[in-house]
């Protein structure tokens, strides 16, 4: 059945029944598209409920951290800035001590066992990143 015998066929139907028959296709084509279209945003928006659900009893709270120690104060060393081991020891000390202050947040004593740099530049920038996670967030 090729487009040549398309065309007759078309004419057939508009000239026996008018164009009463083909505007009733029409608009039950669109009625049922626009329906299926309801039934899957309302079955996405279902699905986002049922699984944020569990992400509701994990908020954190917004509560004031009290100290419980004092914290002592390290002498302030003088090092080179072009020595690349005085940047990395720098790095580690900051590292460490955004550590000890979460774990000293929750009560907890945690230690840093090794700090390693991480070459992931094929993958998406810190940017791109944000926007993916921005834009197929949950509904």
């Amino acid at each position: 059945m090729g487009l040549s015998n398309l065309l007759p066929m078309v004419e057939s139907v508009v000239s026996a029944e008018g164009y009463s028959y083909v505007w009733a296709v029409v608009i039950t084509g669109l009625a049922v598209v626009f329906a299926s279209l309801v039934i899957l945003i309302a079955f996405v928006w279902l699905m986002g409920k049922f699984f944020s659900m569990g992400n509701n009893k994990k908020k954190i709270s917004a509560e004031p951290v009290t100290a419980t120690k004092p914290v002592t104060q390290v002498p302030v060393r003088t090092v080179n800035a072009n020595t690349a081991t005085a940047d990395d020891d720098e790095i580690i000390a900051v590292i460490s001590a955004a550590v000890a202050a979460m774990g000293q947040a929750e009560g907890k004593t945690y230690r840093v066992k090794s700090v390693r740099a991480v070459n992931n530049r094929a993958s998406r920038s810190a940017w791109a990143m944000a926007g993916l996670q921005q834009n197929t967030a949950p509904f």
